[in-house]
């Protein structure tokens, strides 16, 4: 929006308006008098929250408000200078647990457990309170997972709220503002919502839609005033900043198409728009809810839109796409203007909305987009994941989970390794909450994927840990294509473990020590490399000398959660290079590598082997 916000101000820039809501929201960073302690910002979807937020933490950025001219704007709505930029924690994609994570982080460090995060909250000093951002709460999950925002609100925002040594400032959908507000005491706690007044701005949204008809050819509103008087009706009825700007993307596009009528929502602007286009409703709606059952800002492959469009609707749509561009011009918009293979939705409510009209058929519409990206993955075993398109890496896992196809999809190696691991991971720890029975692999997987999210892990690195899992879970051989740093050769229970060392056999066979507490001392066993067989008399074995150890092809470097195995300086070529990367979801291992290229193990719960094959194996070399 644009305009001034009083005769001698001009807007925020990036706003534009919203005068009244701007000024309750820098008294609340400036703690002044009569401020509420917590602020929840809402309003329907699309009413400009987001954009709003954004705008005042400009103002409240050193960085961001250095390139404001703040001299021409409402010095009420500007925060007070010197105070540090507030906490800010996007909610956008994050689980309720992931979320927690990164605010306690920050708020609550060294804490580990959830209680102790909570008890790092209440001890927040009230005299120096913290002031934390939290928004896009209506947008938490990664894919979506029914109430996540909920989730979010009862297990983050509520134990920050009753800080005293917290000032929070929430985005989030009203009823979970109000359930917010009703746990605070009235005096602590204040609701912004765009849609009431005082902080609805209908002058503002009559200047944004002036200025989103502006320059374009008006048979409907041919002089200034017509123009006027049509963006005050268009406000008046919108009443909502989205629908304004769907209202004027429409009557852009169609300007020949007679009288505008004036939508009251997102639902009406699809239909009127479908009106004004003389085409059938419901074949916009079945065009576009590929993108609306997507994740939100997904980006679609124009490649892909027509077949996808064309599996949720049961018949060939791909006429109806070629032709529809006017049709769907007003609610989608290129991914990368610089790039316009791929589109977006203009906004997530208009997806919002789009789900909201597919009731009960919305799994029955995943399921056929869970098959039709299915039948894009090439033939053939593990690998063929690699060559899938990148957007169904990024969007297989949402659709399959609500259509009920992911357990089926969790019992596959190459999907579990090259789906995105937080999105997989947010789904499959869903079903298991929700009792769903995964299959021996999802259970395997889901066991280390903490550590792939935390660490960022690649594909290779995932595969080669997976493998070590599996064989340790007793699961049956995997499939795991080619390119594993290291097959696992055994492992067995044995605890307690505080060394180990490679050693070999009286007759030169590749052996492991592994020492355990006694009652006096340590007790040794030996056990053979290569298959895991005890050694009967462990005191025959001897460690590999020096002269063993400096010929050998690998050694081994410390790894945060791990060991780190590198090609032995002065053997070979890419000596010093990192080969592979073992990584432990417990306690790092104690480890040793053989002269023979064996990486030996143990945890608190085992021991093992593991040929190393990262580069070749070794016998090649």
């Amino acid at each position: 929006m644009t305009g001034p916000t009083t005769a001698r101000h001009r807007p925020h820039p990036h706003v534009g308006g919203r005068a009244v809501a701007l000024r309750d929201l820098a008294a609340w960073r400036d703690g002044a008098p009569g401020a509420p302690r917590v602020l929840l910002l809402t309003g329907a979807p699309g009413s400009g929250r987001s954009r709003l937020a954004a705008g005042f933490l400009m103002l409240c950025d050193p960085v961001a408000r250095a390139r404001i001219d703040l001299t021409v704007l409402d010095p009420a709505t500007v925060p007070s200078a010197g105070l540090p930029a507030p906490l800010v924690f996007g909610a956008a994609g994050l689980t309720s647990e992931q979320l927690l994570l990164r605010v306690g982080d920050r708020l609550a460090p060294g804490a580990r457990l959830t209680a102790e995060v909570y008890e790092g909250f209440a001890a927040l000093a009230e005299d120096d309170p913290a002031a934390v951002v939290v928004t896009d709460l209506d947008r938490a999950g990664a894919p979506r997972v029914r109430d996540e925002a909920g989730r979010a609100t009862r297990s983050v925002l509520s134990p920050l709220a009753q800080s005293p040594g917290v000032r929070l400032l929430a985005d989030l959908p009203r009823p979970l503002a109000h359930w917010l507000a009703d746990e605070l005491p009235p005096e602590q706690v204040r609701i912004i919502d765009l849609d009431e007044p005082p902080w609805a701005d209908l002058p503002g949204l009559a200047l944004q839609a002036v200025h989103g008809l502006g320059g374009a050819r008006r048979p409907f509103a041919p002089t200034p005033a017509d123009l006027e008087r049509l963006a005050a009706e268009l406000a008046r009825t919108a009443r909502n900043a989205l629908v304004v700007r769907l209202a004027a993307r429409s009557l852009r596009v169609t300007p020949e198409a007679g009288p505008p009528k004036c939508p009251s929502d997102v639902a009406q602007a699809l239909d009127l728009h479908a009106e004004r286009c003389a085409a059938d409703e419901l074949t916009l709606r079945r065009l576009l809810t590929p993108l609306a059952l997507a994740g939100d800002d997904a980006a679609l492959p124009l490649t892909l839109w027509g077949p996808l469009a064309s599996a949720v609707a049961g018949r060939d749509l791909t006429d109806a796409l070629l032709d529809g561009q006017i049709l769907l011009a007003p609610f989608i918009e290129p991914a990368d203007p610089a790039e316009p293979s791929e589109i977006r939705l203009l906004h997530p409510a208009v997806g919002a909305e789009l789900r909201t009209r597919l009731h009960s058929t919305a799994v029955e519409a995943h399921r056929r987009l869970t098959q039709a990206l299915l039948d894009t993955v090439p033939v053939g075993g593990p690998d063929r994941w690699t060559r899938a398109d990148p957007y169904v890496h990024a969007q297989l896992t949402g659709h399959a989970l609500a259509a009920g196809r992911l357990p089926e999809l969790l019992a596959d190696p190459g999907f579990v390794l090259h789906a995105p691991q937080v999105a997989l991971r947010t789904a499959a720890e869903h079903l298991s909450r929700s009792g769903v029975d995964l299959p021996p692999l999802a259970r395997t997987w889901l066991r280390l994927a903490p550590l792939f999210t935390r660490t960022g892990a690649g594909p290779a690195e995932r595969a080669g840990l997976l493998e070590h899992a599996a064989h340790r879970d007793g699961l049956p051989t995997l499939d795991l294509g080619p390119g594993l740093p290291w097959h696992t050769l055994w492992w067995q229970p044995l605890p307690e473990v505080t060394a180990l060392s490679a050693a070999y056999t009286p007759d030169g066979a590749p052996a492991v020590i592994a020492e355990l507490p006694a009652a006096e001392g340590s007790t040794l066993l030996a056990f053979d490399a290569r298959t895991g067989a005890p050694v009967a008399d462990p005191a025959t074995v001897v460690r590999p000398g020096q002269g063993q150890r400096a010929a050998a092809r690998y050694e081994l470097g410390a790894e945060p959660d791990g060991v780190r195995i590198l090609a032995r300086a002065g053997v070979g070529q890419g000596a010093g290079e990192v080969v592979a990367v073992f990584r432990s979801p417990g306690p790092s291992p104690a480890a040793d590598v053989s002269p023979e290229g064996v990486l030996l193990l143990a945890d608190p719960s085992g021991i093992g082997a593991l040929r190393i094959t990262a580069g070749g194996e070794p016998g090649q070399h």
